[in-house]
């Protein structure tokens, strides 16, 4: 089978993250039909094995769904495939489908597929399996030409904001915001992409003697928010251009904070590293949730310096605090050092060979090397992968030629390991 069937097929199987247990028993059913032994840990981790091994091959087997996910109905445009109206799960599908292609093949070569990855990296965190061999090739990069070698940092933030309110009777009014293009909040984060929570909150900002009665927006800890909505109220009625009349109603109003804090909050790029041209440290504003007793705020910050993550967790909690907020961390993961060893230079080497260009890069994102590498400090790591746009969202898609020519670069980059 090619990748893209490969691909196609496994898009059968839901894989949302956390629910992945259809697709961790097909994969090592696959294993064993191609003759791998496939080995597992608590976490969901799958290790497929082949004697004579020198290299691992890596990628993680849950995906973002958003829209109609996990339900996939594919759409091809000019050589890019998409799903209608939901992620593709091409992050990191794609990956897997290559590692099954090379594993039908036979190739000598360990196939490592973790889980869990895109709601805070659980599965490498908690990976307990026996990692042998002196190489490792992450596939979970989205341009192609490019050959990661160091990736951001990160750490997940949560606010718990406690709502006190007072009884009122007010003309009501939904206010929402929504269609708006999403993305990944690391890798997309510094493209302009509207944030409908921030949206949302500068728009209420700018009104005078509003009362707040409810406030939700955003979809994932690692997507920029598509949408949000509000409930106002005011003493005298009011002609609102795009709102939804509610009607004059009782109502627990919410004092006054909650719309001013998310107004001012700085969403986005803190600052570039002009060296490895990628943002160097950058923070997402993605979830507002509400329930009787309080707003939870989440927000996910990275940096490719742990210093300067570490300086924008402590200023995130100082703001939220100042705001009569309490504040908590979790997940949080030290940035990936760019490496330069041999095993990089020949990925370059083999990669430029048949591109015909290949250069060292490194992306803000979370990629499980880093993880991987602190428990393994012994095996050299790359990544790289097709061209893939706007992951975590409903615009997500792929090249497919791309997908042709890196499954080409990383069939040779295995030949090479195995001959060599």
């Amino acid at each position: 089978m090619s990748v893209i069937s490969h691909f196609k097929a496994l898009s059968q199987i839901p894989h949302c993250s956390s629910q992945a247990d259809g697709m961790k028993a097909y994969l090592i059913e696959k294993a064993g039909e191609y003759g791998y032994e496939a080995l597992d840990d608590r976490a969901g981790n799958i290790l497929c094995r082949k004697n004579g091994a020198v290299i691992t091959l890596q990628s993680h087997y849950d995906m973002v769904c958003i829209g109609k996910a996990p339900v996939l109905k594919f759409e091809e445009r000019d050589g890019w495939l998409y799903a209608k109206d939901s992620t593709l799960g091409a992050d990191n599908g794609i990956g897997m489908a290559m590692m099954l292609s090379l594993m039908e093949e036979g190739a000598v070569a360990d196939m490592l597929f973790t889980a869990d990855e895109e709601i805070g990296l659980l599965g490498a965190r908690a990976l307990a399996l026996p990692l042998k061999t002196s190489f490792l090739l992450n596939l979970d990069s989205e341009d192609e030409g490019v050959v990661t070698i160091g990736c951001a940092g990160g750490v997940d933030i949560i606010v718990s904001l406690p709502i006190v309110s007072k009884s009122r009777v007010l003309f009501c009014y939904e206010i929402e915001k929504s269609g708006f293009a999403g993305g990944h909040s690391g890798v997309d984060i510094d493209k302009n992409i509207p944030n409908a929570i921030k949206e949302l909150a500068a728009l209420l900002d700018s009104f005078e003697d509003m009362f707040l009665i409810s406030f939700e927006g955003g979809e994932r800890r690692n997507s920029i928010a598509k949408h949000a909505v509000a409930v106002v109220g005011f003493e005298q009625e009011r002609t609102i251009a795009g709102a939804k009349p509610l009607g004059r109603r009782d109502v627990e109003a919410v004092e006054p904070g909650l719309v001013p804090m998310l107004h001012a909050f700085a969403h986005g790029v803190r600052s570039f590293n002009r060296k490895l041209n990628t943002v160097q440290t950058s923070i997402n504003l993605a979830i507002v949730e509400q329930n009787e007793k309080e707003f939870r705020i989440h927000l996910s910050a990275r940096s490719m310096d742990r210093d300067e993550l570490l300086q924008l967790q402590k200023e995130t909690i100082a703001y939220f605090e100042n705001f009569g907020g309490s504040v908590k961390t979790e997940g949080f993961y030290a940035p990936w050092e760019p490496e330069s060893g041999a095993f990089v230079k020949e990925v370059i080497r083999i990669s430029h060979k048949v591109l015909g260009s290949a250069e060292a890069g490194a992306i803000h994102a979370g990629l499980e090397c880093g993880i991987i590498k602190e428990k393994f400090p012994h095996m050299e790591m790359a990544s790289l992968g097709p061209t893939i746009r706007y992951p975590h969202s409903t615009r997500e898609c792929v090249d497919l030629a791309s997908v042709d020519r890196i499954f080409s670069v990383v069939k040779k980059i295995c030949e090479h390991y195995y001959n060599g």
